[in-house]
C-alpha cells in the first residue's frame, strides 16, 4: 500500500493577509493608472480647446482683424475644461471693436470643441463710422453655444439672451424680453451646390423702444422671426470689398421664412435677396399681410389719415384682400427692395440705406 507524500509550501494557498496586501497594493496601483489616465486626457482636452480657439484666432486675423486679451486661464479638472479670457477685445479692419471684461468658456473633456459661453457681463461696441456714439449691451442671462473644428472654423453657435438692453451713448435704450439666434451648420460647397451654404435664423420676443410709442402702431413689436440661408462664402477682406466679391460670385440670401407680430398686423415674406451696385438689399419677396385695415384705423385714430382717406385705403384693401379663415383681412403682394427703396407692391414704404457706408 502506497502512501502519498506529504504536500509542499509551494502548493499551500497564499496566507489570507498576503491575499489581502496584493488586492490593496493592485487597487492602489489601479488608482493611480486611471488617476494619471484622466489627467492626460483632462490635459489633452484642455489642449484641443486651446488649438481650437487659436486657430479660429488667426483665422480672423487673416481677415483683418486685431484680437488681444489679458490672461488665459484653465481650470475645471476632471469633470469640465474651463478657459476663462481677461478683457478680451477684437477690432474689425474698419475701426470699430467690441470688448468685454471677462468671457469664460466651459466644454466637456470628451467634446472639448463644443464650448458653453457666460455672455452676461456687459459688452462695449465703439469706435462706429461717423463717430456714432458707443453701444452698450448687457443682458440678465446671456449664454452662448459654439462649435468649431480643430482648423478654427465654426461649425454652429447658438445665442439666447433673456431680458437684453441694447443701448446707444445717449439715447434710450433697445429692449428684447427674449433673443434665441443660430449661425450654422456651414456646408461647404461641392459637385451638387457650386456655393457654400450657412444658416441664420433669429427669433426676438417683445421688443420695445420709446420710439416705437411715436408710431401708429404703438407698444413693443411682439415678435421678429428669421430663417434664412446664406449661399456663398464672404472673402477674406473688409467688409464692403468682401460683400462685393460676394454678390459678385453669385452670391445671395434666401428667406425661408420672415414673420412680424406687431399689434394688429401680422407680415410673412420669403425670397430672395442680394445686394446692388451701391450695397443695398435688393431682390423680391412674395408676402401675406393680415391686419392692414387694422393698421389703417390706429392712423386714423393718431391723426395721420382723415376718415375720407381712411376709408378710401379701406376699399382698395378690400378690393386687394379677402377675409381668410380666421375671419382677418389678408392680403398677397409683393415686397420689393429696388433702387434702394423698400415698395409694397406699387407703393414706395421706405428708402434702404446701404450695408456699409
Amino acid at each position: 500500500m502506497s502512501v502519498a507524500p506529504p504536500e509542499t509550501s509551494s502548493s499551500l494557498p497564499p496566507a489570507p493577509g498576503n491575499l489581502a496586501k496584493r488586492m490593496f497594493f493592485a487597487g492602489i496601483i489601479l488608482c493611480i493608472l486611471v488617476f494619471a489616465l484622466a489627467v492626460a486626457y483632462w490635459f489633452w482636452a484642455a489642449k484641443q480647446m486651446e488649438t481650437g480657439l487659436s486657430r479660429w484666432v488667426e483665422k480672423q486675423q487673416a481677415r483683418g482683424f486685431e484680437i488681444t486679451h489679458g490672461e488665459l486661464a484653465l481650470s475645471g479638472f476632471p469633470f469640465i475644461v474651463k478657459a476663462s479670457l481677461q478683457n478680451p477685445k477684437i477690432r474689425s479692419p474698419e475701426g470699430w471693436y467690441w470688448q468685454t471684461e471677462k468671457l469664460i468658456a466651459e466644454a466637456a473633456p470628451w467634446s472639448p470643441l463644443s464650448m458653453s459661453l457666460d455672455l452676461s457681463a456687459e459688452h462695449l461696441i465703439d469706435g462706429l463710422p461717423h463717430q456714432e456714439p458707443a453701444v452698450r449691451v448687457q443682458s440678465n442671462k446671456a449664454t452662448a453655444t459654439a462649435r468649431i473644428t480643430l482648423k478654427g472654423e465654426l461649425l454652429h453657435a447658438r445665442l439666447q439672451a433673456d431680458a437684453l438692453f441694447i443701448q446707444r451713448e445717449g439715447h434710450h435704450p433697445l429692449e428684447i424680453a427674449s433673443l434665441d439666434s443660430t449661425l450654422g451648420p456651414l456646408r461647404p460647397a461641392s459637385a451638387g451646390t457650386t456655393l457654400q451654404e450657412f444658416d441664420i435664423t433669429l427669433n426676438a420676443q417683445d421688443i420695445n423702444h420709446p420710439e416705437l410709442e411715436k408710431t401708429p402702431l404703438k407698444g413693443p413689436i411682439s415678435q421678429l422671426r428669421l430663417e434664412t440661408t446664406l449661399y456663398g462664402d464672404i472673402p477674406k477682406a473688409k467688409l464692403d470689398k468682401a460683400l462685393h466679391l460676394w454678390r459678385d460670385t453669385g452670391g445671395f440670401l434666401s428667406l425661408h421664412d420672415a414673420s412680424l407680430r406687431w399689434g394688429p398686423l401680422l407680415v410673412d415674406a420669403r425670397g430672395e435677396l442680394t445686394l446692388d451696385n451701391r450695397l443695398r438689399p435688393e431682390g423680391k419677396l412674395d408676402s401675406r399681410i393680415e391686419g392692414a385695415d387694422g393698421v389703417v384705423e390706429q392712423m386714423e385714430k393718431s391723426d395721420l389719415l382723415s376718415k375720407g382717406q381712411s376709408f378710401g385705403i379701406k376699399l382698395s384693401l378690400a378690393a386687394l384682400g379677402k377675409t381668410n379663415s380666421r375671419g382677418r383681412h389678408e392680403i398677397n403682394v409683393p415686397l420689393l427692395l429696388q433702387d434702394g427703396w423698400l415698395s409694397l407692391g406699387p407703393i414706395a414704404l421706405f428708402p434702404l440705406p446701404p450695408l456699409v457706408q
